[in-house]
């Protein structure tokens, strides 16, 4: 028009180079989802000022109808894209965590894959370490063949309970499971349902010990340890292999409460933080305060007994002579506190903690402890 020129619509190619230079820029900057709308305006406008600029300058008119099949061909292109790197995701969620997590949780993963976060985040949770006592001598009565399978029946059956309280499977380290609460979805009630997951093991085990016996197959007792507490999980590892783990101090406490077990002759042991949160659902057992390897600070230890309410049998006359016998080795009166603890073991000959306060009781009174004793004992093992 400036030059005087007759004008003449494009020519069909240049036209469609323009748009396919469009589309291209259009798909590739709508993938920040938060502009998607001004992208599309921009399009709208650089467009139409192409137009204006070749309209005036060079007296070509460019069809209404390519543009408009363009974005229609845009709109069908981002939208299958989207969906299907929606449907790779909800596929990605379901392989990596279906060995891991309840269908429960991976629904709701699914749903809003947001609530998942990959890389290390600080969380309130509850880590859970296991181990079969005594396993390298079940190992060792039986054909790899028989190993193998008495550890999947094991495992399977101890998983599925992890399973039914929407907890999470850190992984298997032979015959240990290590496991958590809280994570990758934020749960309340983290403490509670670890606890409420080990009192349903422990009875899985039992009928699974009924079950070993009619077999003549050796007998598993598994060593728990709970702690709860704030804790780093997330995707970690190296560039080309990582896992959905946990870290942190409070992990190390709950693998050291596991192995503690065996000092106490017991087999299910939480941490203070873990009784304070879940209190109201459990019964416990105060078993002692404790620095365990590798840790400066005392810790409280319990042992966990039952659902609330639920202590079987002559626990609770047990546990009467038990707190009484407490209360005297807290007093430093070792001689009292060694006759309630053996009027315990009337009732419970084998029980643990009663067999244990016995002996240190009497340890104490061949060599008293120091006059600023402040009541902790000291691990000097793993356990």
């Amino acid at each position: 028009m400036m030059k005087q020129q007759p004008i003449r619509p494009a020519p069909f190619a240049f036209e469609a180079l323009v748009m396919l230079i469009l589309l291209l820029a259009f798909f590739a900057v709508s993938q920040l989802k938060k502009f998607e709308n001004l992208v599309f305006l921009l399009v709208i406008v650089v467009y139409s000022a192409i137009n204006i600029y070749f309209y005036i300058y060079h007296g070509l008119v460019f069809s209404l109808s390519y543009p408009l099949v363009a974005c229609f061909l845009s709109m069908i292109t981002i939208n299958l894209y989207l969906f299907m790197l929606e449907r790779k995701q909800k596929t990605f969620i379901r392989g990596a965590f279906s060995q891991y997590l309840s269908p429960a949780v991976i629904d709701m993963i699914v749903k809003d894959p947001d609530k998942l976060k990959l890389g290390g985040e600080r969380r309130e949770m509850t880590a859970f370490f296991s181990d079969i006592q005594g396993f390298s001598t079940v190992s060792e009565s039986l054909t790899p063949e028989e190993l193998v399978q008495l550890l999947n029946e094991y495992l399977t059956s101890m998983c599925e309970v992890i399973s039914s309280y929407n907890g999470t499977v850190d992984k298997f380290e032979g015959d240990a499971i290590i496991a958590f609460w809280g994570a990758p979805l934020d749960n309340p009630d983290h403490a509670r349902d670890g606890c409420m997951a080990a009192l349903d093991m422990q009875e899985r085990n039992i009928e699974l010990r009924k079950k070993l016996r009619e077999e003549n197959r050796p007998m598993l007792y598994t060593r728990m340890g709970i702690n709860s507490g704030p804790i780093v999980v997330g995707n970690m590892g190296s560039a080309t292999k990582t896992d959905y783990t946990m870290m942190g101090d409070n992990v190390n406490l709950a693998a050291r409460l596991e192995g503690a077990n065996k000092f106490y002759k017991t087999y299910t042991m939480i941490a203070e933080n873990t009784y304070k949160l879940a209190e109201d659902s459990i019964d416990v057992r105060y078993l002692d305060v404790v620095r365990v390897v590798g840790k400066n600070e005392p810790v409280k230890i319990y042992q966990l007994l039952a659902k609330k309410n639920q202590l079987a049998g002559s626990m609770q006359e047990v546990l009467e002579h038990y707190e009484k016998g407490m209360n005297c080795y807290k007093n430093l009166n070792f001689k009292d506190a060694i006759m309630n603890f053996e009027n315990a073991l009337k009732l419970e000959p084998e029980d643990g903690p009663c067999l244990t306060y016995v002996n240190r009781c009497k340890m104490y009174l061949e060599q008293p402890p120091p006059k600023d004793w402040d009541g902790v004992f000291n691990f000097t093992e793993k356990g």
